[in-house]
């Protein structure tokens, strides 16, 4: 369940062009609606209280969540529903998903349910044991390298004016070097390189811990 004060706080003083994707593939554009109007049509709402309008598209339907599960829709005055929207709320609302969420996606890319364009912008700082999880993906084929290199190397550029702490700082430059080829077009970094590797976060995560 997504409070509406969390939608709310999200939105900006004033209105914000997005552009959206319906499960189909086609593209909408959409305008995010002011903080203030979004909190005054919430007041005056009397029906599906579920439901919570965010702004609006350019073929004239309102663009709403719902609560309970997150989905984005398009939808008419009454909440029937027009489009279904595939891009992710966190997108549409700038917020860095939950490490959860991010594989979810990820996976949603790859199976061409989303384009790289529609993943969100915001990414948090990876904890050891994310990047260790991530590595292990990575082995067990859930996701590819050229993911988690596109992932580390998101998060540092997204952190170039941040504190990093140490240890993250030197697992994301090894993540994002994850996907490199040697000169015959194989990876760089072999299966045992990536075993190395999460024993070396495992073990500065031990020193942190002593």
């Amino acid at each position: 369940m997504i409070e509406q004060e969390v939608i709310f706080s999200s939105l900006g003083d004033e209105e914000v062009e997005r552009q959206l994707f319906t499960t189909d593939g086609a593209s909408k554009q959409a305008m995010l609606l002011a903080r203030a109007d979004a909190t005054q049509l919430r007041t005056l709402q009397d029906i599906d209280v579920r439901y919570i309008r965010i702004g609006y598209d350019n073929e004239g339907s309102w663009l709403a969540i719902d609560l309970g599960n997150g989905e984005v829709f398009s939808c008419d005055d009454e909440y029937n529903l027009v489009d279904v929207i595939r891009t992710p709320l966190e997108t549409i609302l700038n917020w860095p998903p939950t490490a959860e969420r991010l594989l979810l996606l990820t996976q949603r890319l790859n199976h061409r349910e989303l384009s790289k364009e529609e993943l969100p912008r915001k990414r948090n700082v990876p904890k050891s044991e994310e990047m260790i999880e991530w590595m292990l993906y990575v082995k067990a084929g859930v996701v590819t390298r050229e993911n988690v290199s596109d992932w580390a190397g998101h998060v540092l550029n997204q952190s170039e004016d941040e504190m990093i702490e140490r240890t993250a700082l030197d697992g994301l430059i090894l993540l994002s070097g994850i996907d490199l080829l040697d000169n015959e077009g194989h990876y760089l970094h072999r299966e045992q390189d990536l075993d190395d590797w999460i024993e070396q976060l495992r073990k500065r995560m031990r020193q942190h811990e002593d």
